[in-house]
C-alpha cells in the first residue's frame, strides 16, 4: 500500500508553483506533467504552449493534430512564440498559423513563395498583436514578398541566401528581375517597422560598404538633413555577416567596413550596425524565445553610444 504523497499536505498554491517551475525548467519535464491528472495538466498546458518550435514533419503534424482538439480560443491566446522549420506539408502550416494567431514572435523557416502560391497571405497578415516576424533559412530562398509580413511587425530579419551583393540596390534582384519593386523600397510596406535584421555574405564583388547608403536611405526622414523619405518608425538596422571559417577573415574585415562607413556617413547612419551572424540563426531565434539574449541587445547599445558620442562632438 502506497503512503501518502510528497506533496499531500503542502498548500494547492505552493504544489502548483512547484509543478511551474519544474515545466518552464524543461520542455520534456511540462509534457510529463500534463499526463499527471487534469489539475496538473491544467497548470501546465499554457506553459507547454506558449513557445511552440515545430523542426520536423513529423513534428509538425503532431502539433496540428493536438490543437486540433482544442478550443480554438486556447491556442490563439495561449501560443507567444512559433517557429515553423519545415518543407511542410503546406497546408499543414497553414492551420497551424491560422490556429495561432495571437503569436507575437513568428519565425518562419519553410519556403514562402510555395506557401502563398497554395495558401496566400491571410494567415501571416491575420496575426492579431504580432511583434517580430523572422523569415530564415530556405523562407527566402526563392523570393521575398512583403505581403507575407504582417503589417504591425516592428522587428523583422530577413535572411537573403541568393543576396547579389554586386547589386547592394536591389537585394531581392533575384526573384524579380531588375526592376523597381527588387529594391529596397518594397519594406515601405512595413511602416510599424522600428528594427529590421538583413543576413547576408558579401562576395567582394564591391565593397560591403556599398550597402551602407541604401540602408541609410530606409532611416527616417526627420534623421536627414535633408528630410528625405524613409521607414517613419524605423530606428535600428542590423547587418548580420555571413562568413565561412575558410573566410572568417574576410567577414571580419566587412564588418568592421560596415561600422566603420556607417559611423562617417551621416547622424542617420549611425542607427547602422553590423555584426557576425551567429553559426545558426535558428538557434539564436530558440534561444532568445527561451530566456535567452535578444538579438537586438547588442546592436541597440552600440547605436546608443554612437548618438551620445555624437552629440559631445566626438
Amino acid at each position: 500500500m502506497s503512503g501518502p504523497s510528497v506533496f499531500s499536505n503542502l498548500p494547492v498554491e505552493l504544489v502548483r508553483d512547484i509543478f511551474e517551475h519544474a515545466a518552464h525548467s524543461d520542455r520534456a519535464t511540462a509534457r510529463s506533467l500534463a499526463l499527471v491528472s487534469s489539475a496538473v495538466r491544467h497548470w501546465t498546458n499554457p506553459i507547454l504552449y506558449y513557445t511552440v518550435i515545430l523542426s520536423s514533419t513529423r513534428s509538425l503534424r503532431a502539433f496540428a493534430d493536438a490543437i486540433s482538439s482544442k478550443p480554438s480560443d486556447f491556442v490563439r491566446t495561449r501560443v507567444r512564440n512559433l517557429g515553423i522549420f519545415t518543407l511542410g506539408p503546406i497546408p499543414s502550416i497553414h492551420r497551424i498559423l491560422s490556429a495561432c494567431a495571437g503569436a507575437q514572435n513568428v519565425a518562419c523557416g519553410f519556403p514562402l513563395p510555395a506557401y502563398k502560391l497554395s495558401q496566400g497571405d491571410s494567415a501571416l497578415q491575420g496575426l492579431t498583436h504580432p511583434r517580430e516576424q523572422h523569415l530564415l533559412g530556405v523562407a527566402c530562398r526563392d523570393g521575398w514578398d512583403a505581403s507575407l509580413v504582417n503589417r504591425t511587425v516592428t522587428h523583422l530579419r530577413i535572411q537573403l541566401p541568393s543576396f547579389d551583393s554586386s547589386r547592394p540596390d536591389r537585394p531581392f534582384a533575384f526573384s524579380d528581375g531588375a526592376g523597381p519593386e527588387s529594391g529596397w523600397d518594397r519594406l515601405e510596406a512595413l511602416p510599424a517597422l522600428t528594427h529590421l535584421a538583413v543576413v547576408y555574405r558579401p562576395t567582394g564583388a564591391v565593397p560591403p560598404a556599398a550597402i551602407v547608403p541604401h540602408l541609410a536611405g530606409l532611416l527616417p526622414s526627420s534623421l536627414s538633413p535633408k528630410g528625405e523619405g524613409g521607414l517613419p518608425a524605423l530606428q535600428l538596422i542590423l547587418v548580420q555577416v555571413v562568413g565561412a571559417r575558410k573566410d572568417a577573415s574576410f567577414a571580419a574585415e566587412a564588418v568592421a567596413a560596415l561600422n566603420a562607413a556607417a559611423v562617417s556617413a551621416s547622424r542617420r547612419a549611425l542607427r547602422i550596425v553590423a555584426e557576425h551572424a551567429p553559426l545558426s540563426v535558428v538557434r539564436q531565434w530558440e534561444d532568445a524565445v527561451k530566456g535567452g539574449q535578444s538579438m537586438w541587445e547588442s546592436a541597440e547599445a552600440v547605436v546608443r553610444s554612437r548618438l551620445a558620442n555624437a552629440s559631445q562632438g566626438k
